[in-house]
């Protein structure tokens, strides 16, 4: 089966679940929380984490951890760190580079050291974007669950 066939799929046993529109929705933007949030490299982690440790549904918290692709991480991160910047008032910003740079070692060790003005807007902005997108996530969700159950 191709992805878009699997993509397919899974959305059909989500929109299938035998559980309340509400639960599945919640879940999910739990999931979308978690895939956005700015512990990066630790997204699936916390999601076994929360299965172990709560009744949650499988696909739609994975679905929800998912959401973020490669594609979206980049600019979701940037955005978050901006809104982090403007919240905070901070005034750290990223070294310019460029490919000499890059190799000549300068970057590095203006990255390592001016890294740390980001820390907080970073940490800031990105879990305010990430309980954004979840809550986005939960009433884009339930609203089409909602319809969807309507009509069958």
């Amino acid at each position: 089966m191709n992805k878009r066939g699997r993509f397919r799929q899974y959305l059909r046993e989500l929109l299938l679940l035998d559980e309340p529109p509400e639960r599945t929705a919640r879940t999910y933007g739990l999931g979308v929380f978690l895939g956005f949030s700015p512990l990066i490299g630790l997204h699936t982690l916390l999601a076994v984490v929360i299965l172990l440790v709560a009744r949650v549904n499988r696909l739609a918290l994975l679905l929800g951890v998912y959401t973020n692709t490669p594609w979206t991480v980049a600019p979701s991160l940037a955005l978050g760190t901006g809104l982090g910047l403007f919240l905070t008032g901070s005034h750290g910003e990223i070294p310019r580079f460029t490919f000499e740079t890059l190799s000549s070692g300068q970057f590095w060790i203006e990255l390592t050291t001016d890294a740390w003005d980001l820390v907080l807007p970073f940490m800031v902005g990105n879990s305010i974007l990430a309980a954004g997108f979840g809550f986005l996530a939960y009433f884009l969700l339930l609203r089409f669950l909602l319809r969807f159950r309507k009509g069958r």
